[in-house]
Order: C-alpha cells, then sequence, then structure tokens
C-alpha cells in the first residue's frame, strides 16, 4: 500500500523550528546553572587554600585548585555565550512567526473582501434591472399620484445607487491589495449585539420604626438588624409581622418623634437574647409588648411618707 508524505507548512517548520530552539535553550540553561555552581564551588576551594594551606610548600594544589577555578569557568562562560545565541534565535524565530501569521491574516481578509465584492457585482445588476421594471410599470399608472411618486422615489434611489456604487467598487477593490499588502488594516469584525439581561425589579420594602430590637432576612437571605428606636426598611410581609406583634409602630406614630434615636449609635449584638427574631412565627405574635409603647399603663409610686429603718453593724473591738 502507498504511503502519501504531506510536505509541511511554512509556518510548521517555523514552529517545529522554534519548539527545537526552545528545547536547546532549556537545556543550556540548566548546564550553565550547573558549570556555575562548580565554579563558584572550585572557586570557594582555591580560597580555603589560600586562607589555610602553607603558600610557600604546596604550590602544585594551588596550581592544581587553579586550574579547576579557570576550566570551570571556560566551561561556564561557554555555556552563557551558546545560551544567548539561542536566545536570539529564538527571538528571530518568534518574529518570522508572528510576520507568518499577520500575513496569513492578511490574505485571508483581503480574500473575504474580494469574494464580498464579487457577490455585490453580481447582484447589482440585478437590483438595478428589477428598480427600472418596477418604476415602469408604476408610471404607466399615471392618473395616480401615489403610484407616480414611487415610481420617482425607485427612479432617483436606483440612480444614487448606481453612481455610488461606482465609487464604493473601485475604492473597495484597491482595498483588497492594500490588506494583502498590509498598507490598510484589517477589517474589524462586525459586532454583535449582546443579549442584555433583563433587570428584575427591587422587592417591595417597607419602613417602620422599631421598638425592640430584632432580626430578620432581606431578599437576597442575608441576616440584617433592626436596632430599636430606629427606622427599619425591610421586606413587607416582615414589616407587616413586626407591626402587628407590637415590635413596630408606623412611621406616623408619634412614638417615633419622642423615642428616635434615643438609644444611642452602638451597635447592637445580633447573638443578644432580647434580639427577637420576626421571621420565627413561634416567637413573634400579638402578645409581644414594646418596652416603651405609648399604651403602657405606668402607675407612680409615692414613697416620700414610708419610714425607713437601716441597720448598721458595729464590731466589736
Amino acid at each position: 500500500m502507498a504511503t502519501f508524505f504531506r510536505r509541511k507548512s511554512l509556518m510548521e517548520n517555523f514552529d517545529t523550528e522554534l519548539a527545537a530552539l526552545r528545547s536547546r535553550a532549556e537545556n543550556l540553561s540548566g548546564r550553565h546553572a550547573a558549570a556555575d555552581a562548580a565554579f563558584l564551588e572550585a572557586k570557594s576551594k582555591l580560597q580555603r587554600h589560600h586562607l589555610e594551606a602553607d603558600l610557600d610548600a604546596d604550590d602544585k594544589v594551588r596550581a592544581k585548585l587553579e586550574a579547576a577555578v579557570a576550566a570551570c569557568a571556560v566551561t561556564r562562560d561557554g555555556y552563557l555565550d551558546a545560551l544567548g545565541e539561542v536566545q536570539a534565535q529564538i527571538a528571530d524565530s518568534e518574529q518570522r512567526i508572528a510576520a507568518e501569521r499577520a500575513a496569513a491574516a492578511r490574505k485571508a481578509a483581503s480574500e473575504e473582501l474580494g469574494r464580498n465584492l464579487d457577490a455585490v457585482e453580481r447582484a447589482l445588476p440585478d437590483y438595478l434591472d428589477a428598480g427600472r421594471r418596477l418604476a415602469n410599470s408604476l408610471e404607466v399608472i399615471h392618473h395616480q399620484f401615489e403610484a407616480t411618486q414611487m415610481a420617482t422615489f425607485v427612479r432617483n434611489g436606483q440612480a444614487q445607487v448606481e453612481v455610488a456604487a461606482a465609487f464604493v467598487m473601485q475604492e473597495l477593490r484597491c482595498m483588497v491589495d492594500a490588506i494583502r499588502d498590509g498598507v490598510a488594516p484589517i477589517p474589524a469584525s462586525k459586532a454583535t449585539a449582546e443579549p442584555v439581561s433583563a433587570i428584575e425589579p427591587r422587592p417591595p420594602m417597607q419602613t417602620i420604626f422599631m421598638m425592640r430590637s430584632a432580626r430578620f432576612r432581606d431578599h437576597e437571605g442575608m441576616v440584617r438588624i433592626a436596632r430599636q428606636y430606629d427606622d427599619a426598611e425591610m421586606p413587607v410581609q416582615t414589616a407587616q409581622r413586626a407591626l402587628q406583634s407590637g415590635v413596630a409602630v408606623p412611621m406616623t406614630d408619634p412614638c417615633r418623634a419622642n423615642l428616635k434615636g434615643t438609644r444611642g449609635g452602638f451597635a447592637v449584638d445580633p447573638r443578644a437574647p432580647d434580639i427577637l427574631d420576626l421571621d420565627d412565627e413561634k416567637t413573634i405574635g400579638p402578645q409581644q409588648v414594646p418596652l416603651a409603647s405609648s399604651n403602657a399603663n405606668f402607675i407612680v409610686l409615692d414613697r416620700s411618707a414610708e419610714n425607713r429603718t437601716i441597720e448598721i453593724a458595729v464590731p466589736r473591738v
């Protein structure tokens, strides 16, 4: 069975060459790092010899250490020079690949524009001929004003399109070569309308005046704290539950004018035992009474006439 070999394209050759260069650069980088470490080690040994050995009696050892340092330096510098050359080749290869891809993109864009112009040139004569036939048919009905106006409009539009097409088609044909040669930029892609997500309306809320501190969950499930003697905005269902149980009063209640802000600006601990849960129907009911409601029946006791005796224990001496 015959085997057919496909010839690699220029881009494929460039990619293969670039991959080989990058692999060699990685190999050289590792070898350079190892050679640099060996150079530092040899230099360290020579330095220790200078500091600790007998400088007059150990010339052979010193010469051997110096030779090792020199050899390691040559090896290290050789890898470094080779690595720099390979990196330059990589940069050149990347530039050639980028240029080739840009040329391919320009060629594709110019060919697409040429095909579109061919389609326009094929359709334009049919459009002009259909416009003439429509205008001739309308002009026959000369006794009807709207028909004659339509015929005039069709002929005017036809004449304008024919004149404009003569200039536009010539300019676009020149643009085909300009795009291919890199003189004109590649036309941008047609913008597509992205679907706009519908904005959900804000759930109905109600503002009330709190007579007790309470917590509740908003429409997003987040726990909110409504502070005593302050205004609070919450879902309508939760607000109605608070009003019916006496935990809050309407904004028009006289208590709001007298008590608003008297608690102070400190934060409320949501875990405090006196914080009511407005979402718990078992704990919230008509039996809840505000702490300082205007309907509370307070009785003032007069204790001024009472006699009080205080016993004081005196320690014995």
